[in-house]
């Protein structure tokens, strides 16, 4: 029998049939269809629920090597009250995910590079904070704002004893060294003690030693010794990182 015979006859038989044969024929033939049709429409909600709920971010840091021993969200909604943030308006953030160790080559850690890259372009980070060896990596790389171009004259002197530096000098003749074909990383010049700037040539501020950031260091804890706060060139939000630093140090 061709096969629109036998359709033409179901269907005649299923006008006669009960509910639950009707029901039965229903779901053979078009169950598929209705969960695409009800996947497609549930994406579409939560897409638009998405965006006309989301909240501008007033702030967001990054956490580099650190672990939570403590309440993340109760140390964001103590900084939210500090600096007048309306959490209601607007999120915070703060990511403690990325994981980088430039002693071993692992996939973590490649991946938490790219992460990094990624936001710091984006300008998505207004405050990094991480151990020395991450830090220094980066500020060498001309990643971070001068804290002179940051905070105010007040904060500069009495965090003054906290500040963590590079030396400029050090940084030019890396990147002018880089540019020679003959170029070997091997003949990096030796950078300065980070917090001795008598001992440099232009010392630069960009990083804040936070060894007496008691409730940071209650929520946070670092793999190698303790955090040091510096701020992406690209962070859009340096007001609310100078109430930050206020915030981690007094």
């Amino acid at each position: 029998m061709p096969v629109m015979d036998e359709f033409r006859e179901e269907r005649e038989a299923l006008k006669h049939g009960t509910l639950k044969q009707k029901f039965r024929y229903f779901l053979d033939y078009y169950k598929w269809y209705v969960v695409a049709a009800v996947a497609i429409v549930g994406f579409a909600a939560s897409m638009i629920y998405n965006m006309v709920t989301r909240k501008d971010m007033a702030f967001s840091v990054s956490l580099i090597n650190a672990f939570d021993i403590g309440s993340g969200d109760e140390y964001l909604a103590s900084f939210a009250e500090y600096a007048g943030i309306d959490t209601e308006e607007f999120d915070i953030m703060a990511d403690s995910s990325m994981q980088i160790d430039y002693t071993s080559a692992n996939q973590n850690t490649a991946a938490s590079i790219q992460k990094l890259m990624v936001l710091v372009a984006a300008g998505e980070i207004d405050a990094l904070l991480s151990d020395e060896a991450v830090i220094e990596q980066y500020a060498y790389s001309e990643t971070f704002y001068d804290l002179r171009d940051v905070l105010t004259a007040e904060q500069l002197d009495a965090y003054g004893p906290y500040l963590f530096y590079m030396d400029q000098a050090v940084a030019d003749a890396v990147s002018e060294a880089q540019m020679d074909p003959n170029y070997e990383s091997t003949a990096m010049p030796e950078r300065p003690d980070p917090r001795k700037p008598e001992a440099m040539e232009q010392p630069v501020p960009v990083g804040i030693c936070l060894g007496e950031a008691q409730t940071l260091n209650e929520t946070y804890v670092f793999l190698s010794g303790e955090g040091i706060l510096a701020v992406p060139a690209t962070s859009p939000h340096l007001e609310t990182v100078s109430q930050y630093v206020d915030f981690l140090l007094q």
